[in-house]
């Protein structure tokens, strides 16, 4: 019989390394993730709680920020905002709806062009889209739409029995007719129809933003960072001083420390108060330290603003320039936008992805849109002759890659592209 082995408890060690942050790492890293807006919305908090901190406006600023103070009406943006935030869309959806709600007009239309919006972050066209249709879900009804018709088509659709004519005008795009009486014996239907059509659609709101605060100086999407450029010669310089000053009361505080016996309390205030001030000052040096390299990285795009001049960045490439985390990369891009020669646009869009090894996509769909720009018409080219014609620059890409980005831009296959 085979001895029975016994199996006995012994100690072992084990040496194990394991990260762990300390509160004011994670108090770093929380506020370097934030956005400007976010920011601000954190001081403002920090002061209406803490009764020794407050904030000082910054002087002579070239940039309104009137937004940053308490409207006496609820503010269009911040009810959309307040919205996304409750809706259990997912994390990327939910940032890209937020762009949109930045870009509506005052009206509460969105004017934009998407394909256009699209070139200027690291959003695809059809991800745009499907925010957009997001974006017209929520309150108040009729936002988003990109003009009058479908602003009133989308309250028609939402109200129950509503006049049939009326929606079919709107979807058929015949609301001028509508409004021109004399043209209405042009029109199938009776003008009893008609009038009843034109008096259900004046019961809907052709201004959607119309109940809310407005201000026509409101600028939500605040850069982080503006480059400029002089002769050739890129500089950078910081939107920090273009946003308030946190400060502490010590006169106040030191005073009433003294004449109470809740000592904890007071070093708390001040804790939360030295903390944030702290975190503000190294999310400032982490993105001009950031800012610069990617200035540096990224000169010929900045100078001429043509995307194919990106080049392939990474953030592991910057973490090892700068002697930080990927993570801590990460974190500094999010949400953080850049001005440059008077245009804004996301930080992350100085970040392409490698196609390869030296060519970012940027690159590749500039190639791809002039190849088809200059194809033979009667005989486009198919997306394998494509591939062809890369591969004869040196440049190794699939089918599937190239039918990837032509979609992207919205470009038809060959057979569609053929013209007569």
């Amino acid at each position: 019989m085979a001895r029975l082995q016994k199996m006995v408890l012994k100690p072992k060690e084990q040496l194990v390394t394991r990260l762990f942050l300390s509160p004011k790492l994670k108090q770093n890293l929380a506020v370097l993730s934030y956005s400007t807006y976010d920011l601000v919305n954190v001081m403002k908090d920090l002061a209406e709680s803490d009764p020794f901190v407050s904030l000082k406006q910054p002087q002579n600023s070239e940039h309104s920020l009137e937004w940053l103070r308490t409207p006496k009406g609820e503010n269009l943006v911040d009810h959309l905002l307040m919205q996304v935030e409750l809706n259990n869309w997912r994390s990327k959806e939910k940032q890209v709806v937020k762009l949109l709600i930045y870009n509506l007009d005052q009206d509460g239309y969105l004017r934009v062009d998407l394909t256009e919006l699209a070139t200027q972050t690291e959003f695809l066209v059809a991800e745009l889209i499907h925010a957009r249709d997001l974006l017209q879900e929520l309150d108040p009804c009729g936002i988003g739409a990109g003009d009058l018709a479908e602003c009133l088509l989308l309250q028609a659709k939402k109200q129950p029995d509503f006049n049939p004519i009326a929606i079919e005008l709107l979807t058929n795009k015949q609301l001028l007719l509508l409004a021109d009486k004399q043209k209405w014996s042009d029109s199938s239907y009776s003008q009893k129809q008609l009038q009843q059509a034109l008096s259900s659609i004046q019961t809907l709101n052709p201004l959607p933003a119309s109940q809310f605060i407005n201000n026509t100086n409101t600028q939500y999407l605040i850069p982080d960072l503006i480059y400029r450029v002089n002769d050739g010669r890129l500089t950078i310089e910081s939107f920090q001083n273009q946003i308030p000053e946190i400060l502490f009361d010590e006169r106040s505080f030191s005073k009433l420390r003294k004449q109470s016996e809740q000592k904890q309390y007071f070093s708390e205030q001040k804790q939360r108060y030295v903390e944030l001030k702290n975190a503000i000052m190294h999310r400032h040096q982490t993105l001009m330290r950031l800012g610069k390299f990617v200035g540096e990285q990224q000169y010929a795009f900045l100078t001429t603003l043509e995307k194919e001049q990106l080049r392939p960045l990474g953030l592991k490439e910057a973490a090892r320039e700068l002697n930080l985390a990927p993570s801590t990369i990460s974190r500094a891009i999010k949400d953080k936008y850049i001005q440059c020669q008077n245009k804004i646009f996301s930080l992350k869009l100085l970040f392409p992805r490698a196609v390869t090894a030296d060519l970012s996509q940027a690159k590749i769909e500039y190639d791809l849109m002039q190849l088809i720009k200059n194809e033979d018409h009667a005989n486009p080219l198919s997306d394998q002759q494509l591939v062809e014609l890369f591969a004869a620059k040196g440049i190794n890409l699939s089918r599937r890659v190239i039918t990837k980005y032509r979609q992207k831009l919205n470009i038809a296959n060959s057979y569609q592209r053929k013209t007569k």
